[in-house]
């Protein structure tokens, strides 16, 4: 089997281009976002499995690696920002597998067309044939399907900062 890679270039405009969308046309923002990509591993220290987080900035990454794509938004002034919406594109290369956000009062939302979102569990409506007719059935959404993420803050304090993370899986 060939061991595909995504190069570091790839890593990089795929984590970026959502953070740079996030505050496109905000020039004069008191916000500062920072993007990152981290390597997600399991290590096992004196019988206890805890994760590791590698930056991802120097090597590449291959298919089945677990990925963090954080985004880490600063307040740089003194007022509270208020209603901060924070978008995340799930990278067409992997598939979602979970999120978070260390804000209290977030609320969390998902699209598989990137305009259109809604909280958990997602509805899609699929046509399938039963007895010879076509018939359009309402089912859940599979995660891995997510194509963005949004999170809807309350507020951002002066000087706070927030971290918002999605999971994914390369393919």
């Amino acid at each position: 089997m060939k061991n595909t890679q995504i190069t570091k270039a790839l890593v990089t405009a795929l984590l970026v281009a959502p953070a740079l969308a996030a505050v496109a046309g905000a020039q004069n923002s008191p916000l500062k976002v920072t993007a990152s990509t981290l390597l997600v591993t399991e290590v096992k220290t004196d019988g206890k499995t805890t994760e590791k987080l590698t930056d991802t900035a120097n090597r590449g990454v291959s298919p089945g690696d677990l990925l963090q794509l954080q985004q880490r938004v600063e307040n740089t002034s003194r007022m509270p920002v208020k209603q901060l919406k924070l978008n995340m594109a799930v990278p067409a290369a992997t598939a979602f597998a979970s999120q978070k956000c260390d804000v209290d009062g977030v609320t969390a939302l998902f699209s598989i067309d990137g305009k259109s979102y809604a909280a958990e569990p997602l509805k899609k409506f699929v046509t399938v044939t039963e007895n010879g007719q076509d018939v359009k059935k309402e089912v859940t959404v599979n995660p891995a399907e997510y194509t963005n993420v949004r999170w809807q803050l309350p507020d951002l304090k002066g000087g706070d900062t927030a971290t918002c993370f999605i999971r994914a899986t390369v393919k």
